[in-house]
């Protein structure tokens, strides 16, 4: 049986750098000998309102040259959106204020649950009078969010899917009688792209590259996994395959 190693072939597309309301783009590879590829991107702190764009460029060299979009090769992440990790400040929030948070799990979008601030806490009223109030709220095994789990540090509490990989969230703050600040920490996209039919190989754009687009001061990185007509060969500073 072939190890995922001599699979896949995987590679840095971009490498991980802070960007602030700008966009920036990866190192155009060769796809002379690839089947397909699947970009990976993994972005950080996006405050509300924000957005992260990972689209993918065709090129007839290295350098870029009339570099252009793949077409419908593009994906968006949306600030507090379908991530992986957000944090909900309480420091400004007061009693009547409301954190909604929905949980998608195994890619099941489980029922909308709405937290009301309050005098007590109540797990089972689903009301919270501080954040530590929230977290016994959200980790309630019976009413709490299905694959999210909850800490607090201070007024601040973070919201961190359960298990990685398998758990997002949208969460919102309700604004009533003061202010709930979300903002998100964490967040994944992928592009796929099955080169042959969607690469203009024909007018020799065979190199491709992607590009980040964000309006969030955050750090962002993509990675590359590409399906060869060959085994491929890693290059790496170290490896081990047990």
């Amino acid at each position: 049986m072939k190890r995922i190693h001599e699979q896949v072939k995987f590679d840095v597309g971009l490498v991980s750098q802070a960007v602030n309301n700008t966009n920036v783009t990866g190192e155009y590879g060769d796809t002379a000998r690839v089947k397909k590829l699947c970009y990976v991107l993994n972005g950080a702190a996006m405050a509300a309102s924000t957005t992260t764009a990972l689209q993918i460029l065709q090129a007839t060299d290295t350098a870029g040259t009339s570099a252009k979009n793949v077409t419908s090769a593009l994906a968006t992440i949306t600030a507090n959106t379908n991530v992986t990790e957000a944090t909900v400040a309480l420091a400004a929030a007061a009693n009547t204020d409301t954190v909604t948070i929905t949980s998608t799990v195994d890619g099941v979008a489980q029922t909308a649950l709405t937290f009301t601030m309050a005098a007590a806490t109540a797990a089972a009223s689903r009301e919270f009078q501080n954040a530590a109030g929230l977290v016994t709220c959200v980790n309630d095994a019976t009413y709490g969010v299905t694959g999210v789990t909850a800490s607090a540090s201070g007024t601040t509490v973070t919201l961190k899917s359960t298990t990685r990989g398998r758990a997002v969230m949208t969460v919102v703050g309700g604004n009533v009688a003061g202010t709930v600040t979300v903002a998100t920490t964490k967040a994944q996209a992928y592009v796929e792209v099955e080169v042959a039919g969607n690469v203009d190989r024909t007018n020799s754009f065979r190199y491709l590259a992607p590009k980040v687009t964000t309006t969030a001061n955050t750090v962002v990185a993509v990675e590359v996994l590409a399906e060869m007509d060959w085994m491929p060969r890693q290059a790496v500073g170290a490896s081990t395959a047990i």
